[in-house]
């Protein structure tokens, strides 16, 4: 019978080896991965104060394969490589080139580092199935190297995360990207419009609201920054213009008439597209004599307002939406018109 003492000991002194190989120092390595970039394990990244993660795998391995959308998501939660933590991927096989490693990449998503054969995974993969860190796990099995270079293998896939924390290393909070500076470019076709007949907002696409109005900069140009304090983030932010000056202006007199009329009678067609828009005042799709009707009618001081709610200026387009850049100044352009004026 097997003294108990004995079994103790033994039990003791193989977990001591186990732990021992847990805090082994990573040998280092240079490999140049799938992308074509080089890699030195100390220099690149230790020494940058970076936790190095490796995964072992092989293209084809259905397990490692199975991981992947995780793989990748907790990637990209510990900062996609730019903070402090780098992902790599390493193949044990032969077989697997840089090629077939991007391949791998391409079709599962992955956007982390990875390494074929003629990349140098062999430097990476092979001390590791020849047992010089202990058992060899197989794939997918996962190695921490924290930046003092001690090495903590085998981790399983769900203590990652702890693994990774235990070096150090923190997890990057949400990223606000920069805002966009959005600038409105106003084509008047030459009309000199008063400010205050028009207004300008920022609001959410298919929804009244919030409506935010933009308002000039020191340089009277109509500007903003979104997202920011005055203009949050929305669903779809799209700009609009209302119209708030009076349907008579001195841009608006007997030669529109004129000019409107020869059309009608197709003695001269309306050019270029804009004027057809500010011809029909009637908001009814056509221009005809009733249009001639009430712009005369406006000349003459019978009526205040356009007939079926038309406003005394359109935009074209009506709408339009904001595109972000983040970082960046981006200009959105909207033409204005005069109804009625068509000279």
């Amino acid at each position: 019978m097997i003294n108990p003492k004995i079994l103790m000991l033994s039990a003791l002194m193989m977990c001591f080896s186990l732990w021992n190989y847990a805090q082994m120092t990573m040998h280092n390595f240079t490999v140049t991965d799938s992308d074509g970039q080089i890699h030195n394990l100390y220099t690149s990244h230790l020494d940058q104060g970076k936790t190095v993660v490796i995964k072992f795998f092989f293209t084809t391995c259905p397990p490692c394969i199975a991981i992947t959308p995780q793989w990748q998501s907790k990637y990209v939660a510990w900062g996609s490589g730019d903070y402090d933590v780098e992902f790599m991927e390493a193949s044990i096989l032969t077989s697997d080139s840089n090629a077939k490693v991007t391949t791998f990449k391409n079709t599962y998503n992955l956007t982390m580092v990875g390494i074929g054969n003629d990349g140098n995974a062999s430097d990476v993969t092979f001390p590791f199935m020849n047992g010089n860190y202990g058992s060899w796990w197989g794939t997918p099995s996962f190695a921490v190297i924290s930046p003092d270079r001690t090495l903590n293998y085998p981790v399983f896939f769900a203590e990652l995360d702890a693994a990774i924390a235990a070096t150090g290393a923190e997890m990057p909070g949400p990223q606000v990207p920069d805002p966009t500076t959005v600038q409105l470019f106003l084509q008047t076709y030459n009309v000199d419009i008063p400010t205050n007949h028009l207004k300008f907002f920022v609001k959410p696409k298919n929804t009244a609201t919030p409506k935010i109005e933009i308002t000039k900069n020191g340089s009277g140009n109509y500007e903003f920054i979104y997202p920011s304090e005055e203009i949050p983030e929305m669903v779809e932010p799209e700009i609009i213009m209302e119209s708030v000056g009076p349907a008579y202006t001195s841009k608006v007199s007997a030669a529109d008439i004129v000019t409107i009329q020869k059309h009608i009678l197709g003695l001269e067609t309306l050019n270029p597209p804009y004027k057809q828009v500010a011809s029909d005042v009637t908001n009814d799709g056509k221009i005809t004599a009733f249009d001639l009707v009430n712009i005369r009618k406006l000349i003459l001081g019978l009526i205040t307002e356009f007939p079926n709610g038309t406003p005394s200026y359109r935009s074209i387009p009506s709408t339009q939406n904001v595109i972000e850049d983040p970082g960046h100044t981006v200009i959105v352009n909207m033409s204005i018109v005069k109804m009625g004026n068509v000279n």
